[in-house]
Parts: C-alpha cells; structure tokens; sequence
C-alpha cells in the first residue's frame, strides 16, 4: 500500500511540474525583453569590469533589447560572448517572467603582476590576464626577465604557496627574477633581500627562513643584514650591513 502510495504521490508530483513548465514556457514567449540587470561578484575586490561594460558589450553584438521577444535570445551565446572578454571569469546569463535579463558576471581574479615584456597578470588559475586600462590590482609583483613559461609553470604555484600563508602572504612585496631563473624576496617590513636561488626544495628554504625570522632575526633587528642567502643545503647565509 506504501508503495503504491509512493508512486501515485511521485506520479501526481511529475505531471505538475511538466504543467508549471508548460505555463511558463508559453508565459515567456508573450514576454518582451524591458532590459538588463547585471550583477558583479566580488566588485569590492576587484574593479576590472562594471555593469556599463556588460552592458555595451551586450548592446554591441545583440542590438537594442527592448520590445523583443526574450526567448528569441540565445542566453547560453550570450554567456559564451561575455566569457571571452579577458577580464571576465564566466558570466551566467537567465530571464524572467517579468521582462528582464539577469546576468551574473564573475571577474577573473590576479594573484601576481609580472613587471616585465610588457606587463600582465598570472589569475587564480595559473592563466596569463592582460593587464587593464582601467583598473590596476594591488598584489604581488615580480620583476626581472620573467618568461610567460615560468611565470606560469614556477612563479605561480610558488606565490599561491605564499598567498596561502598568512605569515608569507603579509610579509613578501616583491619577487625579483634574474636571467637563469633564480629568486629573491623583497619584504614588506626590513631593509634587506632574500636570496632563494632556483625554486628546488623551496617548501625547506621556506620552512628554514621562517624560523630564522621568528626567532633569529629578532636577536639583531630586521635592518641588521642587507641580504639573507638559502641558496645552500641546510644552511642560512646572512651578510651584515
């Protein structure tokens, strides 16, 4: 009896969504576009797009909205077309009953600046972002002869290793890069440079350098040594100033 009870409930449950889908889908074919909503995520951290551009791009490739028909636009086209501007993550794009486009737009998010053949970003997932006439993203920098194939491939897993750590992330400003890919740290606080060499059993340098600056720079002061070597196994270098 339960399960029969079952099946009619799930039965009756299913031709009354098939009837609401229905009745919208003819709903929305007697509804005209009034316009277009946008939404940035996350516009408090970055600054790279706003509504105006969303909506220029829209106008652009799609003509004046207004007074036609919503369903004649293809929303998963207009998602596709806003991905493909540089500064734009993804864009989820859906109407409704009363008129309007809302679109949700997700900005793509720096995490280091290559100062260097131009200029651009690596993004949270490791890709190469153009920089913006617009807006300019206040994190990590790294200077020197910086190829996008190791900016990419070394630097970013290396600065998200940094971004990670609160210690790191408050400590490192800069990332300076010479010709055969060795790497020293500028600190935030301190007159001096770190030296990494290559970044080979970099987790151990770090792990090194930490417990020198917690507990052995303290001894002396942060402008006692104008440079701070982990280039050597097992050992810390420091030269006085």
């Amino acid at each position: 009896m339960k399960k029969a009870l079952s099946y009619i409930l799930s039965v009756c449950l299913f031709a009354y969504l098939i009837i609401v889908l229905t009745f919208v889908t003819i709903k929305l074919k007697e509804v005209t576009c009034k316009g277009v909503q946008v939404v940035i995520n996350d516009a408090k951290e970055n600054a790279f797009v706003e509504e105006e551009d969303v909506q220029k791009a829209i106008k652009h490739h799609y003509g004046d909205l207004s007074k036609v028909d919503i369903v004649t636009i293809d929303k998963d086209s207009m998602e596709r077309i806003l991905g493909k501007y540089s500064v734009i993550k993804s864009a989820q794009v859906y109407y409704s009953l009363d008129g309007y486009f809302h679109i949700s737009i997700t900005q793509r998010t720096p995490i280091l600046r290559i100062m260097s053949r131009g200029g651009y970003y690596i993004d949270e997932d490791g890709k190469f972002m153009p920089l913006s006439e617009k807006y300019t993203s206040r994190v990590m920098v790294a200077t020197g002869n910086i190829s996008k194939k190791f900016a990419c491939r070394e630097l970013y897993p290396f600065v998200m290793t940094l971004k990670n750590d609160r210690f790191w992330d408050a400590l490192i400003e800069q990332i300076i890069v010479t010709d055969k890919n060795e790497v020293s740290l500028i600190p935030k606080v301190g007159n001096f440079r770190i030296i990494l060499g290559k970044l080979e059993n970099v987790d151990k340098k770090m792990d090194n350098l930490r417990l020198f600056l917690q507990k052995g720079i303290i001894l002396k002061g942060w402008n006692f040594y104008k440079e701070i070597n982990l280039k050597f196994d097992s050992q810390i270098v420091c030269v006085k100033r």
